[in-house]
């Protein structure tokens, strides 16, 4: 083995040194000449020298690439422009054979003479490596497939289309879920704050307000008008009732809210400051908004029963 692998690795070295050694050498010794050639007519310039044998090089190496990736393929179209002969050739005479002699000929002859030929046919072919064959599996036709194994691969088939159709009924129902939840944010809000918005158009700034910040905690909201004024711990107990049914509190925290309620109520949230308002259930039980649990896992309101 390690003589076979010397030779190999010898006989490489050898087929560079002829493929490019050798005209590397004849390449080198041209742009050399053509250098001393240019040089002498710019007064032996070494500057001109320089550059007229690295252009030449270039040039030289360039044209000789070229020539060997012709001469590369030049052989792989001969070979396989054979074998295209070669079988062409053979499936000719099998047709001619059939066509002309399968009248005079009775069965068994014919059976014979595609005995001889095919063999031949094949033997022309290269082998594939070993590596690259394919496993033969020999199928007795006796043997049919167990219903057993039937049921299985009818059940492996079905496992990824019943995998995706729940993971898409699970996303409508949590989006169902979602939607629901937002509806009945906002009728807590039209029951709830009606008594005390100015007009039918802050209303609706409100409701579109409340919309977009359960899309989107990082929402600024508009200043509302209020026609009754509200105290803070009104207006603190609203919003933590609906913070608490949007969902992760790693998004809707404290600073997020009192954030966002500073910004809708400026004139009622003005002489408190940000830390007092993150006080949100402060008195529950106090004025005319209150705190509002939700229940676990739930997201109605019960604001009929405070009525």
């Amino acid at each position: 083995m390690n003589n076979v692998k010397c030779k190999t690795k010898s006989m490489a070295v050898r087929d560079f040194c002829l493929v490019w050694g050798c005209p590397g050498l004849v390449i080198l010794t041209i742009s050399l000449f053509v250098s001393l050639k240019v040089g002498n007519d710019f007064g032996q310039d070494n500057f001109a020298k320089f550059v007229t044998f690295v252009i030449s090089s270039g040039l030289l190496w360039t044209v000789y690439y070229l020539f060997q990736s012709v001469l590369a393929e030049v052989p792989l179209r001969l070979q396989n422009g054979q074998r295209e002969g070669t079988t062409l050739l053979t499936n000719q005479e099998t047709e001619a054979v059939t066509e002309d002699s399968m009248d005079n000929m009775s069965i068994e002859q014919v059976h014979e003479y595609l005995a001889e030929v095919l063999p031949q046919t094949e033997s022309a072919q290269e082998p594939l490596p070993e590596e690259l064959q394919e496993p033969i599996i020999e199928i007795s036709d006796s043997v049919e497939p167990t219903k057993e194994a039937t049921d299985t691969i009818e059940t492996s088939s079905e496992q990824p289309d019943l995998y995706a159709q729940r993971c898409k009924e699970y996303q409508r129902e949590q989006e169902q879920r979602r939607q629901n939840t937002i509806d009945a944010i906002i009728e807590y809000v039209t029951h709830t704050m009606s008594p005390y918005i100015y007009d039918n158009e802050e209303l609706e700034k409100l409701c579109d307000a409340i919309r977009k910040w359960a899309d989107d905690w990082r929402h600024i909201p508009v200043p509302i008008r209020l026609k009754s004024t509200l105290t803070t711990l009104d207006l603190r107990h609203f919003v933590w009732n609906i913070a608490e049914r949007l969902g992760s509190k790693k998004d809707y925290t404290g600073r997020v809210r009192a954030d966002f309620i500073k910004r809708m109520f400026p004139d009622v949230m003005r002489d408190i400051e940000q830390d007092s308002i993150r006080n949100f259930k402060f008195q529950p039980d106090t004025g005319n908004i209150v705190i509002d649990e939700p229940d676990k896992g739930d997201y109605h309101f019960h604001y009929e029963k405070f009525n």
